[in-house]
């Protein structure tokens, strides 16, 4: 259950970008693995396109996100959001999306974008923290890097970035592809979510 607290919109998008970087990287080891490692080696604590609906998965979790950054819960906001689908794709929508679903009943692989999302909301229904989130999106197992990265993006903006573990950040670490040895790391990742929010439209909420 999300727990609502007062950040700075800053901190959330600080906390979507470092959060998804994060959810990424700590999901990549245990990609297909068994469901449950996570939790069992750290006892602490410590998507696949699909035509059309990879947009529409896209659009949904993206005003998800908005809805995070403002501040409100954005498991609220899950209804009037999904009444923006097509009407034809919004009872799959609203059945994986679903408070009471559990991932286990998924009908498709997890990186499919239907049970990529449900996931993560599930992780943060049943969750109170940022870290929690992760190791319960992670748990389930499968495409765990997706799943995970999607999860620590709405987590983060709901926690903000000082719910993101130092023992994470210190060692976060994002390759990219393309551009030879070039490695963005914590304080990249940090000026890089602060240069969005800078130049973000003002008026998005």
């Amino acid at each position: 259950m999300i727990t609502p607290r007062t950040l700075p919109r800053a901190d959330r998008v600080a906390g979507a970008v470092v959060g998804s970087a994060a959810g990424d990287a700590l999901g990549a080891p245990f990609e297909f693995g068994p469901a449950g490692v996570f939790s069992a080696r750290f006892p602490d604590g410590a998507g696949l396109l699909c035509g059309g609906a990879a947009w529409e998965g896209t659009a949904v979790f993206h005003e998800l996100l908005r809805v995070a950054l403002t501040g409100e819960d954005p498991l609220t906001a899950v209804p009037r959001t999904l009444d923006e689908v097509h009407p034809d794709h919004r009872p799959r929508w609203a059945t994986a999306l679903a408070p009471g679903r559990h991932p286990a009943l998924a009908t498709e692989f997890n990186g499919a974008v239907w049970p990529c999302l449900a996931t993560a909301l599930w992780a943060l229904r049943t969750t109170d923290t940022f870290a929690s989130a992760l190791a319960a999106a992670v748990d389930v197992g499968g495409d765990t890097d997706t799943v995970a990265a999607v999860t620590g993006g709405l987590a983060g903006a709901v926690y903000g970035v000082d719910a993101v573990p130092d023992r994470w950040t210190t060692l976060l670490h994002v390759p990219l592809p393309g551009y030879g040895d070039r490695v963005l790391r914590t304080p990249e990742l940090l000026g890089l979510a602060a240069r969005l929010d800078s130049e973000a439209p003002q008026n998005y909420t």
